[in-house]
């Protein structure tokens, strides 16, 4: 494994915990809507039902996204090459 796709797999790593986050902040959104359409304030409960649908869009590019970067191939070619520049500075 080479530099780049050792950078590859941390650039899709933040990727991956910046879709998690927004995934969070769906759910967040929806529980948010249903507390208030318990408490009878309905506009206010679509408002962030709308507002949390694109934010669950997330949940799927993040489970895809894990898979990618935990393969074991991918995994004991990025610590071998870390491992490798390790030694070579020292």
């Amino acid at each position: 494994m080479d530099a780049s796709k050792v950078y590859l797999r941390d650039f899709l790593g933040l990727i991956l915990v910046i879709l998690s986050v927004l995934a969070l902040l769906g759910a967040i959104f929806d529980v948010l809507a249903v507390l208030n359409y318990v408490s009878d304030e309905k506009a206010r409960a679509s408002v962030y039902l709308h507002e949390s649908l694109p934010l669950l869009i997330c949940i799927l590019p993040t489970f895809i996204i894990a898979k990618i970067i935990n393969r074991p191939s991918w995994i004991i070619g990025s610590e071998d090459y870390r491992l490798m520049m390790a030694k070579k500075i020292h």
